[in-house]
């Protein structure tokens, strides 16, 4: 068995378009899918992350730390939340993937995770 980290990345304002059902409807979907990968048992965590607005990215150069807000790349896709699971391989990881509610509007980054 593997780890794989399943990155979900979208565009967080269009979660402000939708309408109370649609959003309803989409938190219906991602608990679906966590309980689906909990029943399978390959769920080892997964969670939500606040805003990117709550964000900071650290860096250190001359000894020096230097925090900046939000991201470290301008993008319109941001980092909305993971799924880690523990899976036969890639093909699994991945088929896992494309059933995330979160790949129909955005996109998951699928890595794996190296075990020590």
């Amino acid at each position: 068995m593997t780890q794989y980290l399943l990155l979900i990345y979208g565009e967080e304002s269009k979660w402000a378009e939708l309408t109370p059902d649609q959003l309803s409807a989409e938190m219906g979907a991602y608990m679906a899918y966590t309980e689906d990968l909990a029943k399978a048992g390959v769920l080892v965590a997964g969670d939500e992350l606040h805003p990117v607005a709550t964000a900071k990215t650290v860096s250190v150069a001359g000894g020096k730390q230097k925090v900046v807000d939000g991201p470290f790349a301008e993008t319109k896709e941001t980092l909305g939340g993971y799924y880690l699971v523990n899976v036969e391989g890639i093909e699994e990881a991945l088929a896992w993937a494309a059933k995330c509610p979160g790949a129909r509007y955005g996109r998951i980054e699928v890595r794996p995770v190296v075990m020590r």
